[in-house]
């Protein structure tokens, strides 16, 4: 009997180990491998439990509350009761062989004869249970380990997440700075774009009234040049009707000479002829030569007024001339600075034009930076929305995980891949 007291000193560890393992089981549901019941194992099993749990009844359900993590020497425990439960049972076995051999070999057979059915049944039974405990140790620690890993690839993705996070806020706000910064001068451009309008109107309705002046300006001086055109056709009419009157004149003036010649030499034979018939023609023909002296002196001098007349006129003629130059010069410099004014308007449409096209494309560049922030704003609500339903189902992940390994142990590497995947999912 004595080789058998190591066998109870680790038969109570290893029930309270079970009982402590109980509870894994009742949160992750049956185990792999139930050990078979043997006739007086279950009375001694309960008893132990109830010894050291005495607040569980018995045959009742475990709770399903999760159990104390393993301490370090506990877990020792277990390692050291696993190697050196086959050790110790083949001692027993050979120590109950060499005593069978000796000269009390008779009575050993005996008292070993003599051992009741519960001890080989209670050592099978814990054997089984061991080996039990032993599969459930690798499989707990197999979960904890997977445990671990998936909290800390979690923690590390909600890390990365946090991270791409704050990028996301500092790009939001980044482009939110920009964007007010593109509103201002956007509204400075318009402000000063409105003001280059409005002077620029004003220049061209100035640029109008001048035009509109000048070509009122214009009308009177083609008015004033055409009466003075008329004016000069009137005097070189004049001037013309006057010079054949000067020569009607001219003609009759030689004609009233050679009268006065024929009456001359008729008077000078007259007096040849007659001295009374001379003094009576003498007379005659001078009250008739002083006529027509005094005919010819007025003659001469209507000539000199007309012909005063005709010099003032043509002093008239080429001072309207001048006029009419000094007008042409006006008008073609009138005309160079209607030209001018011309270039000037096409290069401020132009210059309007190129302003248009400046404040669309600032306007299409404003679109494009709003629709890019909208479309971060959409992207960091999703990313938002999908870290909140992270962080919410992180607490049920352990649960899940836990219930998957314990009601599916038996099954292989592909099932726990396909869960994984549905649990990213739901996670997802």
């Amino acid at each position: 009997m004595g080789a058998w007291k190591p066998l109870g000193a680790w038969v109570v560890p290893a029930l309270a180990l079970r009982n402590r393992l109980g509870f894994l089981e009742g949160a992750s549901g049956p185990l792999r491998a139930k050990p078979c019941a043997r006739p007086g194992s279950s009375q001694r099993s309960e008893e132990a439990s109830s010894a050291l749990w005495p607040g569980e009844k018995r045959g009742a359900a475990p709770s399903c509350t999760v159990p104390p993590p393993w301490s370090p020497q506990e877990l020792e425990l277990v390692e050291s009761l696993l190697k050196s439960m086959p050790e110790e049972s083949e001692d027993c076995w050979e120590a109950r062989s060499m005593g069978a051999g000796g000269p009390r070999g008779s009575s050993g057979r005996q008292e070993r004869s003599r051992l009741p059915w519960e001890d080989t049944a209670t050592m099978e039974e814990e054997a089984s249970k061991l080996t039990a405990l032993r599969l459930r140790l690798d499989e707990s620690q197999k979960v904890l380990l997977k445990e671990r890993e998936d909290k800390l690839a979690l923690s590390r993705n909600i890390e990365k997440l946090e991270g791409e996070l704050s990028q996301w806020k500092i790009k939001y706000e980044e482009l939110s700075k920009t964007k007010q910064e593109m509103l201002k001068q956007l509204s400075i451009l318009k402000e000063a774009h409105q003001d280059e309008l409005g002077r620029m109107s004003e220049d061209l309705e100035d640029e109008l009234g001048a035009r509109s002046s000048m070509d009122r300006k214009m009308a009177e001086l083609r008015g004033e040049m055409e009466r003075l055109q008329a004016e000069n056709a009137a005097e070189w009419g004049r001037r013309e009707r006057l010079e054949t009157e000067k020569l009607g004149l001219e003609r009759e003036n030689k004609k009233l000479r050679a009268q006065v010649g024929d009456l001359e030499e008729a008077l000078a034979r007259r007096r040849r002829q007659t001295a009374s018939a001379l003094d009576c023609d003498l007379r005659a023909s001078q009250a008739a030569l002083f006529e027509k002296n005094k005919e010819l002196a007025d003659l001469k001098h209507v000539h000199g007024k007309l012909k005063k007349q005709f010099q003032e006129k043509v002093a008239e003629l080429a001072h309207a001339n001048r006029r009419v130059e000094q007008h042409e010069a006006e008008v073609k410099k009138l005309r160079l600075r209607v030209e001018e004014l011309k270039k000037e308007l096409a290069q401020a449409e132009d210059e309007l034009d190129e302003a248009h096209n400046q404040a669309r494309k600032l306007q299409r560049s404003l679109d494009e930076q709003t629709e890019q922030s909208e479309n971060l704003q959409v992207q960091l609500e999703h990313l938002q929305s999908r870290l909140r339903r992270q962080q919410q189902n992180a607490p049920l992940f352990g649960k899940i995980r836990s219930a998957r390994f314990g009601t599916e142990e038996a099954g292989d590497g592909a099932s726990d891949l396909d869960e994984d995947e549905d649990l990213q999912i739901q996670v997802a």
